[in-house]
């Protein structure tokens, strides 16, 4: 059976049907939900700007956060999700180099505050970058993720026209998630993620598209391991 992947977003009312959704559908990688129909505050620009504000995440900012500790603290992985500073500038039409020490500041705080609330898992840190991955943005998120002690990085994005990653790029991020509904998946494309998966068996591509359309799904996307289903963005795809 196919693993599945969550973005982050769900659109439930409360923070224990939340938790409750992650424990019986996403176990294997319990993630944090973002609730921004429950809490305005808690979309993915406002979840950052909380956090520059405070310089960590408070329940305003992530209201799931206390009882996702309680529940997922001693699981071997869990993860997160926070806006990427490509897209967190690109929303306040500031420049990308003021954003970025601000985000690097907000990611290893946010961090440093999941351990000491008894996470003892591997962090997966999903940065979701709606408008694309400029170039070089790759390379330094991996150096904060090289900062953040038992951690991976990971890559949302649903842009119409999906990251064109070089090999070193690839290389930074243990996981990928790409709306591969709007844009036809290129052979190029397959053999550069086949070649990608091959070189680290920890490694996961989620292949996003919705639950309507996956009877046409590609006879690789359902015969290889290493490639999850997940929504194509946000919580669009899942059906609750």
């Amino acid at each position: 059976m196919k693993k599945t992947f969550f973005v982050g977003s769900l659109p439930f009312q409360s923070v224990e049907e939340a938790i409750q959704f992650v424990k019986e559908n996403s176990a294997h990688l319990p993630f944090l939900p973002q609730l921004p129909e429950l809490n305005p505050q808690e979309d993915m620009i406002g979840q950052v700007l909380r956090g520059f504000e405070l310089g960590f995440w408070d329940e305003k900012a992530s209201s799931a956060l206390e009882l996702f500790q309680n529940e997922f603290c001693e699981a071997p992985q869990f993860k997160i999700q926070i806006a990427g500073p490509h897209t967190v500038s690109r929303v306040l039409s500031l420049p990308f180099d003021e954003i970025f020490p601000k985000w690097k500041r907000l990611v290893l705080s946010i961090a440093q505050q999941l351990r000491q609330g008894a996470f003892i898992g591997e962090f997966l840190l999903q940065v979701d970058e709606p408008y694309g991955l400029q170039k070089g943005t790759a390379l330094l998120l991996a150096e904060v993720q090289k900062e953040i002690p038992k951690s991976a990085l990971g890559l949302h994005s649903c842009a119409t026209i999906r990251p064109d990653l070089s090999a070193q790029e690839l290389s930074c991020f243990r996981f990928l998630s790409f709306d591969c509904e709007k844009t036809a998946v290129t052979e190029l494309e397959k053999a550069n993620w086949r070649e990608w998966l091959k070189e680290d068996s920890r490694r996961f591509l989620a292949f996003g598209v919705s639950q309507q359309n996956q009877s046409v799904l590609d006879p690789w996307v359902l015969s290889e391991r290493q490639v999850w289903l997940g929504a194509p963005c946000g919580l669009y795809g899942v059906d609750l």
